[in-house]
């Protein structure tokens, strides 16, 4: 027969048992859940920055085992994508402008010059651009801006000469369209073609490319660490860019 008491006492031990089993459950749960910092970083690129944020991006990876979701295009057209609720997290422009407009409307939360783009001529030489009978591609100077600076070299008085301009959706299509024999020359980054014939730099408003952070989390703060870092500022140089002012 129980002792008065005893009933209370047995009670009071199953429920800690219980606690301690629930507690355990709880605990391999947590361990087998994936972990937010797991996500990829969700990255918009520029055309003419394409070929060089694959090898930033290859090395980031490497190093952190961070996954990279990259996206390309023009900039114009990124930035549309944006402002109708594209999820990007980071976004690697071409020019300074359409980062200051993103901040300023409230879809960016800061920019940062991370490289200073060169404009070449695939093709010829730069007298041939006065040559009406070649024929020239150039990225989209209404959503492209090495487009809009290939526009400032053709408005020079020694080159507005009438001409069949073929205009790609980005610079790296208009560079395509050379590759493929569409046109005579192309007006590029240099970064695309290394070894074309330089544009002087006062022929247009620099190429000063920003980028700019959309969303705050860890992996956006690590990224920007990494594209800051010597070891991608060489990657850059390399690949035909200038420091930022």
């Amino acid at each position: 027969m129980l002792k008065s008491g005893a009933l209370p006492a047995l009670h009071h031990r199953e429920t800690e048992k219980l606690k301690i089993l629930t507690t355990l459950a709880l605990l391999m749960l947590f361990t087998c859940w994936p972990v937010v910092a797991s996500e990829p970083l969700r990255l918009a690129v520029a055309a003419n920055f394409r070929v060089t944020a694959d090898s930033i991006n290859a090395a980031f990876t490497a190093q952190t085992g961070h996954k990279i979701l990259l996206s390309s295009g023009s900039t114009g057209t990124l930035a549309s994508q944006l402002l109708h609720g594209a999820p990007f997290d980071l976004f690697l422009a071409a020019d300074q402008e359409t980062p200051a407009r993103l901040v300023k409307s409230g879809t960016g939360l800061m920019s940062q010059c991370y490289a200073v783009g060169n404009l070449v001529l695939v093709g010829g030489d730069l007298n041939d651009l006065a040559e009406p009978d070649l024929s020239l591609a150039i990225g989209n100077p209404a959503t492209a801006p090495y487009g809009k600076a290939a526009m400032e070299v053709l408005a020079r008085p020694e080159f507005t000469q009438e001409k069949t301009i073929v205009r790609g959706t980005n610079v790296l299509q208009a560079y395509q369209f050379w590759l493929a024999g569409a046109t005579d020359m192309a007006l590029v980054a240099r970064a695309l073609a290394p070894d074309a014939t330089p544009v002087p730099g006062h022929w247009h408003r620099p190429l000063e490319q920003h980028f700019v952070v959309l969303r705050d989390s860890p992996v956006v703060s690590t990224y920007l660490r990494w594209l800051q870092s010597d070891t991608v500022r060489q990657i850059i140089t390399n690949a035909g860019y200038r420091p930022c002012p």
